[in-house]
């Protein structure tokens, strides 16, 4: 797994020991739970953004809301692993931002979620721009890479 330098101790990386409720009958990390999993990072680092999620829509009068998500899985994680959740942004706008969250096992890189989280005004029930304030504490998250694409699978020739 590619190591990131976090600006400060305040974003450090969650840690998420693997339940048997976040696997399949065969133990196996089932592949919507990494979704859930990205979520609690992003919670986290906005909290320590001093943007707690519950008190998001009274002090900014804004939610977010995710917009789209991508999943990339390199390799499974089973029930018991121990695995790290480092979360950033990779772009931020007046009106969304892109999150990407990478999971890991020690130094194996195990997921990437990268997830499009927009500005939704609950009083208008739409988009809009974020407050500058809010902006401002956007500004001080810590930064990660977008998620390197690899080459496209081909699919073999059906005879």
């Amino acid at each position: 797994m590619t190591a990131v330098v976090l600006a400060s101790t305040r974003f450090a990386p969650l840690s998420h020991e693997v339940a048997y409720a976040d696997t399949d009958a065969g133990g196996i990390v089932y592949h919507g739970r990494y979704v859930e999993m990205a979520e609690r990072s992003r919670n986290a680092v906005l909290k320590a953004l001093e943007v707690p999620v519950a008190e998001m829509k009274a002090r900014y009068g804004v939610l977010f809301i995710v917009r789209a998500v991508h999943a990339t899985y390199h390799r499974p994680a089973l029930v018991g692993d121990v695995l790290t959740l480092t979360s950033g942004i990779v772009a931020a706008y007046e009106v969304r931002a892109t999150w990407r969250t990478m999971v890991g096992r020690g130094d194996e890189r195990i997921c990437d979620v990268e997830a499009q989280i927009a500005a939704f005004d609950p009083v208008e029930g739409g988009p809009c721009l974020l407050p500058e304030d809010l902006m401002a504490r956007l500004r001080a998250a810590p930064r990660l890479p977008p998620v390197r694409q690899g080459p496209a699978m081909r699919p073999e020739a059906v005879t």
